[in-house]
């Protein structure tokens, strides 16, 4: 065991030799088991000082005493760097240091608040730096409003702008759950009246409070004001929340050290290229993935369909796959587990042939249950009860799609599916198979969507019809292949021509059928599909020509990244984001190859080779564990991709299943 850790010449609580205070069987510093796992003793080995720095010289000379050669000097502030080492040592036992964490009053400020004494919390606000507002007669309502203003519902609150405003509403806020939790509704009121009237930044938010008076029980208490009780969290929550007004020279913020390390994690995994995983990354080295660990080799080679495929789903479950293709076929595959015949690499076989179809299959979806199937072609809706492999009991008679059906999708909460048509419609239906909802969009053709996980948005794809009264001739179908062509029509009816369009993407709020976003950054390409993250807070656009494009849902819809490097330049190519955490973002392309970005690189970090015709969607396995995506093609194939076995083993090989070939 190396020498114990100093600190600016001063004792961490064992002197050399003698029995310290706090040792214990588990080391000198009494930290637990768990913790002394993740440390390791050493030696500083250099200062952090810049040659300029005024204290350079006296650093250097404290460093000569302890006997340390000089290291290479890096750009950090040494005693910024010694009080975030302090406080991490702190927390794993150390006693004693030259530098002060924390300032006296600091220290009695959170003990105030983590033991719940309110008044004295607030006397220290301008001892920790949080200084009385100046201007009385601009922070406090006027005399005697705030008692009267809560019976008449109205309130004239002020805007807690200022630190001492915004701290002393935390904590009455903090106070007033307290009271109301322990069932002293009285106090409670008196705190509401002449604390949080006086504080608070508008009348909804101190009427949102008053609300919580009416709550019976705890638990719904609890709930309605997204809070853990006095005996959780929320004490130590609200010290954090007053830190952001508090100066780290006073007070350093929670956990700052871990933070800055978890941020090196983070950018180390982002820097990382082929980062697939979620194991711990160890603080020793720099880390990096190797290539081998990304779904690269083609494992499986399903050959059934005998015309171009269109169109690749897996079921929520990830255990079976849906391809749809050209030639009226829809064909359900079977994920199985790796076993010991097959290393780590799934096999998959086929298990089902949807067939009856009228035309091309190119839309579909899976009900979140993965127990049904709705697949379109031309205009009319099948629905397949997968476990059974044929048509459920569920049919559509009398569809209202007069032209060609682009889209399916499933309401995440399973109560209805949705279908979009290019007359412009979109036809909601329940699980009986009833309409439920009927839009006719007039202007607006939805070439594909997703819906939001909570039901209430669809983010479309779209096309913008400008009508002019002459004849009506609709678009052609944008599932028809082998092209795409906004520019040309075909007859339907004698009312009106679509003439130039406008494409873009539009979010569509469910409830009452309001376009309430809409970008422009799509004006120069079209839009052919649109795929959702798995955390509902980004869409993937996959535009012609030869460009992706990444969206923000949180707030309004923002363009945040563009990918390029890939063909799309004539058919409808479905793109789709790789696990974990959508890190990946992979897209067919027409020269045959399938392409991979991370989502934070424009460019391609991986081109997949084995396809011979146009790559017109890929597919990443649901479950997160999982490594694996699907590719279909025009060459009538769907390609299954895994990382390459470990070197020695060799490839597995296919059970015999007919339609499959390595």
């Amino acid at each position: 065991m190396g020498p114990p850790v100093s600190t600016n010449g001063t004792s961490n609580g064992v002197s050399g030799g003698s029995s310290s205070p706090i040792a214990t069987d588990s080391g000198p510093f009494n930290l637990s088991p768990s913790v002394l796992e993740q440390v390791q003793f050493y030696e500083p080995s250099g200062n952090l000082a810049y040659p300029d720095d005024k204290d350079c010289d006296a650093s250097r000379a404290r460093a000569i005493q302890r006997k340390q050669t000089f290291g290479r000097r890096m750009p950090i502030d040494r005693e910024e760097l010694v009080r975030l080492m302090l406080q991490g040592l702190h927390d794993m036992g150390y006693q004693e240091s030259g530098y002060t964490l924390a300032s006296r009053a600091a220290r009695d400020f959170e003990s105030a608040i983590l033991g719940g004494r309110w008044a004295e919390a607030t006397a220290l606000l301008s001892a920790v730096g949080i200084s009385p507002v100046e201007d009385v007669a601009t922070s406090t309502p006027e005399a005697g409003s705030s008692r009267n203003s809560i019976a008449s519902g109205k309130t004239k609150a002020t805007t807690h702008e200022h630190p001492t405003d915004r701290a002393k509403f935390f904590i009455a806020r903090q106070k007033y759950l307290e009271f109301l939790e322990a069932g002293h509704q009285k106090k409670a009121l008196g705190v509401l009246r002449n604390e949080l009237a006086a504080s608070a930044a508008d009348s909804e938010s101190l009427h949102d409070l008053s609300g919580y008076m009416m709550c019976s029980v705890n638990d719904d208490l609890y709930e309605r004001a997204k809070w853990d009780g006095a005996a959780g969290i929320s004490r130590r929550q609200l010290l954090e929340r007053l830190q952001e007004d508090i100066s780290p020279k006073i007070m350093v913020p929670q956990r700052r050290l871990a933070t800055l390390l978890d941020q090196a994690r983070q950018h180390q995994q982002l820097t990382c290229l082929f980062h697939d995983d979620n194991e711990p990354i160890s603080l020793y080295n720099d880390h990096v993935c190797v290539s081998g660990t990304f779904p690269s080799v083609t494992t499986h080679v399903l050959m059934d369909h005998k015309d171009e495929v269109w169109r690749i789903e897996w079921s929520p479950d990830g255990n079976l796959l849906a391809s749809a293709s050209k030639d009226k076929t829809v064909v359900i595959w079977q994920l199985k587990p790796p076993s010991a015949g097959n290393g780590q690499q799934y096999s998959i076989s086929f298990l089902h042939h949807l067939t009856g179809h009228r035309g091309a299959v190119d839309a579909m979806a899976w009900s979140p249950d993965s127990e049904t199937l709705v697949t379109a072609s031309d205009k009319q809706i099948y629905v397949w009860d997968i476990k059974e492999g044929q048509r459920s009991d569920v049919t559509i008679e009398n569809s209202p799609h007069k032209d060609e059906i682009s889209a399916v999708q499933w309401l995440p909460d399973g109560s209805q599916f949705v279908v979009c048509s290019l007359d412009p419609r979109v036809v909601f239906y329940d699980l009986s198979g009833s309409i439920t909802r009927n839009w006719s969009l007039g202007h607006m053709q939805l070439r594909d969507i997703v819906i939001t996980p909570d039901c209430s948005r669809i983010v479309a794809a779209t096309t913008w019809l400008r009508r002019v009264p002459v004849q009506n001739q609709l678009t052609q179908s944008s599932s028809q292949r082998p092209e795409v062509d906004v520019t040309h029509s075909r007859r339907n009816d004698d009312t009106f021509e679509y003439g130039n369009m406008d494409r873009g993407v539009v979010v569509i709020r469910i409830e009452d059928h309001e376009v309430v976003d809409f970008t422009s950054d799509t004006k120069q390409v079209d839009v052919t599909s649109v795929k959702l993250s798995h955390d509902g807070k980004s869409v993937l656009i996959s535009c012609m020509p030869d460009e992706l494009q990444l969206y923000s849902l949180e707030g309004r819809l923002q363009l945040t990244r563009k990918f390029i490097g890939h063909v799309h330049a004539r058919y409808q190519i479905k793109s789709c984001f790789g696990a974990p955490k959508d890190r990946f973002v992979l897209s067919g392309s027409e020269d045959g190859h399938v392409y991979v970005w991370q989502n934070n690189n424009t460019t391609p970090i991986e081109v997949l080779s084995g396809h011979t015709g146009s790559v017109n969607a890929v597919a990443w396995n649901p479950v997160l564990s999982r490594k694996l995506f699907a590719s279909c093609s025009d060459d009538r194939t769907i390609r299954i991709w895994q990382p390459p076995l470990p070197e020695g083993e060799a490839q597995a090989p296919t059970d015999g299943d007919e339609g499959m070939e390595l």
